[in-house]
């Protein structure tokens, strides 16, 4: 008489791989977490700073929108037949930024001042586009022991949006402390 282990894996070889103390186990291997990271800026030279530190204790959500399209070259011959040469990627898209930000308001005044210096409300005065990029803000996702195990660089960021909460309740247990900075690239 067969054991069950023994038809299982003796199925013409197919999905063999299913086997927990060999393949699924792993080795103990984690789990890449999704709240290790840190970003590195080189922010826009004229725009109030407050710094990295600060920058990154109160970031609390990161999200990239990256196009991962593959473009390229497409060629019709005689008879119909296509050929194909991918020969780029697009490497734009934009990243939102998640703050919570403090009494004293070092977050909304960083957006507030970037966002006036592209273009002031009253006069729509903008400063020079040089000033006013960040040139390279870079992603480090962290294993668990806070190792880098992948990097995003995103280059000339510029401001799209930075949504400040500017609502009034009438009860106490509330705050104005989300602050959202979406950016492109």
């Amino acid at each position: 008489m067969s054991k069950i282990s023994e038809l299982v894996h003796g199925a013409a070889g197919y999905m063999d791989f299913v086997d927990y103390a060999e393949t699924y186990k792993d080795d103990n291997k984690e789990f890449l977490r999704g709240d290790m990271w840190q970003l590195d800026w080189v922010p826009p030279r004229i725009v109030y700073w407050p710094g990295e530190k600060i920058m990154n204790a109160r970031l609390n959500t990161v999200n990239v929108a990256l196009n991962y399209g593959v473009t390229g070259i497409q060629k019709r011959t005689r008879g119909n037949f296509s050929i194909y040469q991918q020969t780029g990627q697009d490497t734009s898209g934009t990243l939102t930024l998640g703050f919570i930000d403090k009494e004293d308001q070092a977050i909304t005044y960083f957006v507030t001042d970037w966002r006036n210096k592209c273009a002031e409300p009253q006069t729509k005065f903008s400063f020079r586009k040089d000033d006013l990029v960040a040139d390279k803000i870079t992603l480090h996702i962290l294993n668990s022991s806070r190792i880098p195990v992948r990097t995003l660089e995103f280059y000339n960021c510029i401001i799209m949006d930075g949504t400040l909460d500017e609502n009034g309740v009438d009860s106490d247990g509330t705050d104005r402390a989300d602050i959202q900075l979406s950016m492109m690239f």
